[in-house]
């Protein structure tokens, strides 16, 4: 006789939400975290990763412990409870992430990266970690200045792969600028 499968519960819901919520606020894809989570000692494929995410896969204990160190998290963090105990970093930085939103839809308005040329994605992977370590409270010790600087540098070099000349290249002197 075939073994029924265990629903996944309450809380494996919740870890399978709060997952997916800290890998977009750190805007990155599924491959990328399950990469990070490789790394961090537990092997895990882009769909496993997904059917974490979609609840449709149970976590064991080794599996939230290497995606919350691939997060840069405590696992407590994944779980259900206290949420208040300890802040994200990232969680409080994405709001309103003004910079980060702003280079994404720069990087939208470029198309397709792959056909600009070959370096186009990871330039605009760093860029996106850019704006985003723009956007990030001091207190995780970052200099906007210098940050700022090599952000403008990123889409400067990310732009010039176009053939079209952007609309709004006065945008890169205000990114670090708050409206």
């Amino acid at each position: 006789m075939a073994a029924r499968a265990i629903q996944i519960g309450e809380a494996g819901e919740h870890l399978a939400a709060a997952v997916t919520a800290h890998r977009q606020r750190r805007g990155w894809d599924q491959r990328h975290l399950a990469e990070r989570v490789t790394a961090a000692g537990r092997p895990m494929s882009t769909s496993v990763l997904g059917k974490v995410e979609s609840g449709a896969r149970r976590v064991d204990v080794d599996d939230l412990v290497a995606l919350a160190a691939a997060l840069d998290v405590p696992p407590s963090q994944l779980l259900p409870g206290d949420d208040t105990a300890v802040s994200d970093p990232f969680e409080d930085a994405s709001a309103p992430g003004m910079v980060r939103a702003r280079v994404l839809d720069d990087i939208a308005a470029l198309g397709d990266l792959e056909a600009l040329d070959p370096t186009a994605p990871t330039l605009a992977a760093i860029a996106v970690r850019l704006a985003s370590e723009v956007d990030a409270p001091a207190s995780l010790g970052n200099s906007l200045h210098s940050l700022s600087k090599e952000l403008r540098q990123v889409l400067s070099d990310l732009r010039s792969l176009s053939p079209e000349e952007p609309d709004d290249d006065d945008d890169l002197d205000d990114l670090a600028t708050p409206e």
